[in-house]
């Protein structure tokens, strides 16, 4: 007869087990499939403070953020998605953002639907299309900063934090990544001056780092392609439909099927590519729908999905950026046995404990803070050791340890 105690070894056993298989399970699929069933999802997280076009009063700028129920892992991608409408219109509520958005957070990534600053339809024009444009490209700054911020709060890991646009929201996130001070249009220096790209939002974030790992721009792009240098480069996975005249699919003037030489002359995606085959760049992916025009997902006016166009779409999203993930650890429920790393928090000495590393190959270890900048980085073939961070400012640290094609991050506290 099986005792209790016997009984319980046994269900315990079991319960482990069954997480296991699910932990392993997930690490063969996550990011390239479906693998949580349900999402979480916060609303209305305000992330920054701004003044909108002709206006005096400060508005609150708010995101959605999704995340998978159920997962453990402390250091996710996020994708930050910003949705289109010709900066007049739209809003993170829109069915093609809140689709991503839960089709991501599904496949193990956190995602987020931001707000940004729109124009009243009675005030459109070139000018303020721009300073719209340039406005907007702010406001993904501040988004991009705010998680960066709280990435302990929302399990971020800062180094791989992506952007997805539709339309005017790929303009903005194209802006953000290329236009440095130098390049920014005569029309954001007129009255009120709108400031420099990365000055908006709450002080708590001001001194964080805007770069970002990789962009999914969908039908969008730039007021002039010399913004694209190999300096500021990240890698981008472009999809435009060739017969696109809201923005156009090589260049011309925005909206220029109802507006003809009105709206601001741009350069769309296959301008893009022509630019980055000039400057030698190859880490692209162009991907063009012949015969297709703007938004080519949506059915117009009712601004409902086109299914098949939209899992195309996705698709194409999905397997670029599994392609530039920089950490694939899979097994979140195992991972604080995987790697340890302590005293944590520590304001004197800090140990790195690496279960699983085979002392034969080497690995390589990189700290980093919480702006990107570098603190430590060594290649070697012996765990655990220690390290001195006595003189380091006070804060959060990400820890990347990598060896034989697999990553590991983790964060410490130093006081």
């Amino acid at each position: 007869m099986m005792t209790f105690n016997k009984l319980r070894m046994v269900v315990t056993a079991v319960l482990f087990c069954g997480l296991f298989t699910k932990a392993m399970a997930q690490a063969g699929r996550r990011y390239a499939e479906p693998v949580f069933e349900e999402v979480n999802v916060e609303s209305d997280i305000p992330f920054s403070s701004v003044i909108e076009e002709g206006e005096t009063s400060p508005i609150t700028l708010y995101l959605d953020f999704y995340e998978p129920q159920g997962d453990t892992l402390s250091a996710r991608p996020l994708v930050i998605t910003v949705f289109g409408g010709a900066f007049v219109a739209g809003g993170r509520d829109y069915v093609d953002m809140v689709e991503y958005c839960t089709r991501l957070a599904q496949h193990g990534y956190a995602a987020a639907s931001i707000d940004y600053r729109l124009l009243s339809i009675w005030n459109l024009n070139a000018t303020s299309l721009v300073r719209d444009a340039y406005m907007a490209a702010q406001d993904v700054s501040s988004a991009i900063r705010f998680f960066k911020c709280h990435c302990e709060e929302y399990r971020i890991d800062p180094e791989q934090v992506f952007l997805l646009g539709n339309s005017a929201g790929s303009i903005a996130i194209l802006c953000e990544m290329f236009m440095d001070e130098s390049e920014r249009p005569a029309e954001t220096y007129e009255s009120p001056d709108l400031g420099s790209m990365h000055s908006s939002g709450y002080e708590e974030y001001a001194g964080f780092s805007p770069a970002v790992a990789g962009a999914v721009p969908h039908w969008g792009g730039v007021l002039g392609l010399d913004v694209i240098s190999t300096e500021e480069y990240v890698p981008l996975c472009m999809i435009h439909g060739t017969d696109d005249t809201t923005v156009p699919y090589d260049s011309g003037y925005c909206y220029n099927g109802l507006l003809p030489g009105v709206m601001p002359f741009m350069y769309g995606s296959h301008a893009m590519v022509s630019r980055l085959d000039e400057l030698g760049v190859t880490d692209y992916e162009f991907h063009p729908f012949e015969g297709d025009g703007h938004a080519f997902y949506l059915v117009p006016v009712l601004y409902t999905l086109i299914e098949e166009k939209f899992d195309a779409c996705f698709s194409i999203t999905r397997d670029f950026l599994y392609n530039h993930l920089k950490s694939m650890a899979l097994l979140p429920e195992m991972e604080e046995t995987i790697i340890q790393v302590y005293p944590n928090p520590s304001n004197t000495l800090m140990t790195i404990r690496f279960g699983e590393v085979s002392n034969d190959r080497v690995f390589s270890t990189v700290v980093t803070d919480m702006m990107g900048r570098s603190m430590f980085s060594k290649n070697q073939t012996s765990l655990p050791f220690t390290m001195d961070v006595s003189h380091w400012p006070s804060g959060v640290y990400v820890i990347r340890l990598e060896q034989g094609g697999r990553s590991f991050v983790r964060k410490f506290l130093n006081r």
